[in-house]
């Protein structure tokens, strides 16, 4: 059987990941993956070599990550193999999973392929589902080890995607301070993933403080932070807070889920002068909020806040 792996050349760890798999699952798998040393010969034609390998493949499967929806190539790939499934209904199959943050329902949304059934690439049970259709379709003989491979498969691949995840890149960042009255009271200037926080409590010239600021990292749609856990049972949500005007005493680090955004969990740090580096546990929380985050509040309270005017900087957010 052959399969043929449409993916975006910055994802091509994922890309390898799933093609050992698939190799993995059967002797008889032939994988075309171009990022895969040696699959396009130096001195051959990339183009017309892509263009007979989608026309000789049996099995397509997109990995749509935002990298894949950005990248022309890609949707020529996607294009292709939907005119081939088009004229070849009976006897071509297309699987499309989607790359986190990408979501099942964003995948092929607006696109003529939109009415087929996306699955998340790092979800044990769909993977367990695609390999049982390959099976039953006779794609694929089951040699026994199925569940073993899925399983490492997905370790590994959720290994991948919490090193090259951007915390802060599927978030919008919004700096709020609790008087409404006061909008200037909290200044917010992004640098990469470094997030510059100038304060101003009385900037609206008035004597009542406000109760809090906070910088907010919103989650459209909520950010699944379960997964991470299958790669690793003792991840945290690592960053450093540069305290520079000796300003903050301390600082609230706030979990909310759901679209209503319930409170999951809240960890207070103490600050000191200069860098902090803060480590939050991830596997103390509920397993179901976990799994729709829908902000991550940085939260100083008035009694937190030491000096009227300040400023300070929350940097290198990620997941380790």
């Amino acid at each position: 059987m052959k399969f043929f792996i449409s993916h975006s050349s910055k994802d091509q760890e994922i890309a390898k990941c799933f093609s050992s798999f698939l190799c993995n699952l059967s002797v008889e798998n032939k994988v075309f993956c171009t990022s895969i040393s040696g699959m396009i010969k130096q001195g051959d034609d990339f183009v017309k070599t892509i263009e007979e390998q989608l026309k000789n493949s049996d099995v397509f499967i997109p990995l749509i990550s935002k990298n894949y929806l950005d990248s022309k190539f890609c949707l020529v790939e996607l294009g292709y193999a939907y005119s081939k499934f088009v004229n070849e209904k009976n006897r071509y199959h297309i699987f499309p999973f989607s790359i986190v943050p990408i979501t099942k329902s964003q995948a092929l949304l607006n696109t003529p392929l939109s009415y087929l059934q996306t699955e998340a690439l790092n979800d044990i049970d769909a993977i367990h589902n695609f390999t049982r259709i390959l099976i039953k379709e006779k794609l694929m003989n089951d040699n026994g080890s199925i569940n073993e491979e899925s399983g490492e498969f997905i370790l590994n691949l959720n290994k991948i995607i919490m090193k090259n995840e951007n915390i802060i890149g599927n978030a919008v960042v919004v700096p709020i301070c609790s008087d409404i009255s006061n909008p200037d009271a909290i200044q917010h200037i992004q640098n990469d993933n470094k997030h510059i926080i100038n304060f101003n409590l009385f900037a609206n010239k008035k004597s009542v403080r406000p109760d809090f600021i906070s910088l907010v990292l919103k989650f459209p749609g909520t950010f699944n932070f379960y997964h991470f856990l299958r790669a690793n049972a003792d991840i945290s949500l690592v960053f450093d807070i540069n305290n520079y005007t000796e300003s903050l005493t301390d600082i609230d680090i706030e979990f909310k889920y759901h679209e209503t955004h319930q409170l999951l969990k809240k960890h207070k740090y103490m600050l000191h002068s200069g860098m902090n580096h803060i480590e939050v546990p991830i596997h103390e929380m509920n397993i179901e909020g976990l799994k729709q985050i829908s902000e991550i509040c940085f939260v100083a309270w008035n009694n937190y806040i030491i000096e009227e005017e300040g400023m300070f900087s929350i940097e290198n957010v990620q997941i380790k």
